[in-house]
C-alpha cells in the first residue's frame, strides 16, 4: 500500500504495484527476453531463433550448432549474467536447443 506524503520513484512505484497484483515474477520473466542481446551480444542475439521462459527455465533455439554449442559450456555464467541483469534470481535454468 502507497504511504500517504511518502515521494517515491516512479520504479518504486511500478514495481510495488506489480507485487501487490502478483505480476512480478511473471514481468521479470518478461524482462529476461529483453535483456537477451545486451548480455549475449548482438553475433549470438542474431543466431537466436526463439526465446521463452517458462516457471524459471529459459527455452532459447538457435539457428548455429556452433553457437548452441558455445553456450551450452557456458550456460552457468550465461544464467548468473542474466539474474544480475533484471536484478533477481529469475533464471533458474536454461533450456537450449
Amino acid at each position: 500500500m502507497l504511504n500517504q506524503g511518502k515521494t517515491m520513484k516512479l520504479d518504486e512505484v511500478v514495481d510495488l504495484a506489480l507485487r501487490q497484483l502478483g505480476l512480478d515474477r511473471r514481468y521479470r520473466e518478461c524482462e529476461v527476453t529483453e535483456v537477451w542481446p545486451e548480455v549475449v551480444g548482438r553475433m549470438i542475439a542474431s543466431k537466436t531463433k526463439s526465446l521463452r521462459m517458462v516457471e524459471g527455465k529459459l527455452f532459447v533455439c538457435f539457428t548455429s550448432a556452433v553457437v548452441k554449442n558455445e553456450l551450452l559450456m557456458v550456460k552457468e555464467g550465461l544464467i548468473e549474467a542474466l539474474n544480475a541483469r533484471v536484478g533477481e534470481n529469475v533464471v533458474k535454468d536454461i533450456i537450449i536447443k
